[in-house]
């Protein structure tokens, strides 16, 4: 049920051959950290570059390949950090050793002094995402090494108090720390001069320069329903370009997430923002009022929660759109029932909203089971 804008696939690859879990109707998420990467691994462009060309620059869209051109021009990892120590930060040593390490690229952290950082169980007790990106692959393992070795030994950060580690050490786990010790002292040293952060390379020259057309962009705006995490990306992508944004909030939006801006995003800006009402025709005409003498281009969900009403939105002003014929397409379970109908594999499954919904399933499936 979708054609137009960014998607975000899962897929689980069993003995038996790949099978699409799920997709979301927006582009990837986590803060966009992945963007510098995706661009010097594919000679500049990423999702968020290809959405605003899908939307407003179809000519651009169409000169993109259908699948990125390999070899990719190097070895790249988006590493999700892992804390093995909790307590109230007083500094972030660790920060600083990653950020001189040959491959670093971007940090993304909401860690400061003062911050409480906890065990990391998940990905919301994540401290951080640091992006390792180089040419020499064996490069890229050594950086990747030494930053999974600052976690193991609780380096990343300083403590108020003096906190327990996670894991106990042992005399076993005490022999093998030594071993890997002596594995890290043999390592190639960075040299603690270049930061990869700030190497234009990084980026192809003239991405950050105003794509040029023929229609007066100044005049025109688009509508980002949501803009959070990379969906700050493509606001700022878009007014790059001359188009002026107006942002959506949905019906529930946490306030806290409507302030929270990525770092790879910087300040973000918007000709104006208006709230969701309760009925689609007042939404529309709200849009409407706040653009003014402004023609409205297209609509774009910023974030999964504004999927829905982007949906709603762009069908009824009649712009590009995935339309609504299909009703709740964010359900997975609708999902794998489309995908089935489609005649792709698709999983086996059991929903409900009780426990004697899905018990006679759970005991006729072979472990582990996904939950969603």
């Amino acid at each position: 049920g979708m054609k137009n804008g960014p998607s975000h696939a899962k897929c689980i690859v069993t003995i038996d051959g790949p099978v699409l879990i799920e997709l979301n109707f927006r582009a990837h998420g986590g803060d966009g950290s992945w963007c510098h990467l995706a661009r010097a691994l594919t000679d500049g462009y990423s999702q968020v570059e290809a959405s605003v060309d899908a939307l407003l620059d179809p000519a651009a869209f169409d000169q993109l390949p259908d699948a990125p051109l390999g070899p990719f021009n190097a070895h790249g990892l988006q590493v999700h950090l892992v804390s093995h120590s909790a307590g109230e930060v007083t500094s972030m040593p660790g920060f600083q050793v990653m950020k001189h390490l040959p491959s670093f690229v971007s940090l993304s952290t909401d860690v400061t002094v003062g911050s409480t950082v906890e065990y990391t169980t998940s990905l919301s007790t994540s401290p951080g995402v640091c992006v390792l990106m180089n040419k020499d692959e064996s490069k890229l393992n050594k950086d990747l090494g030494l930053l999974r070795y600052l976690e193991e030994i609780n380096a990343l950060f300083d403590y108020k108090t003096k906190v327990e580690s996670l894991a106990r050490p042992t005399a076993a786990s005490y022999s093998k720390q030594q071993k890997r010790n002596s594995r890290v002292d043999d390592m190639e040293k960075p040299s603690l001069v270049r930061i990869y952060s700030n190497d234009p390379k990084l980026t192809r020259q003239g991405m950050l320069m105003k794509r040029m057309t023929t229609i007066d962009a100044s005049k025109e705006v688009v509508v980002v329903v949501d803009p959070y995490s990379t969906g700050c990306l493509v606001v700022n992508e878009i007014r790059s370009r001359g188009y002026q944004v107006i942002a959506c909030w949905t019906l529930g939006f946490s306030e806290e997430m409507k302030t929270h801006t990525p770092g790879a995003a910087g300040e973000m800006k918007y000709f104006a923002e208006v709230d969701e009402q309760e009925d689609l025709a007042d939404t529309v005409k709200a849009i409407y009022e706040a653009a003014g003498k402004l023609r409205v281009v297209a609509c774009i969900a910023g974030g999964e929660a504004g999927v829905d009403c982007a949906d709603e939105v762009s069908e009824r002003m009649n712009l590009r759109t995935n339309g609504t014929h299909v009703a709740n397409r964010r359900d997975k379970k609708i999902q794998q029932e489309l995908i089935r109908d489609a005649g792709m594999r698709s999983v086996r499954q059991a929903a409900g909203s009780k426990w004697d919904h899905v018990v006679e399933f759970l005991q006729t499936e072979h472990y582990p089971v996904v939950l969603k």
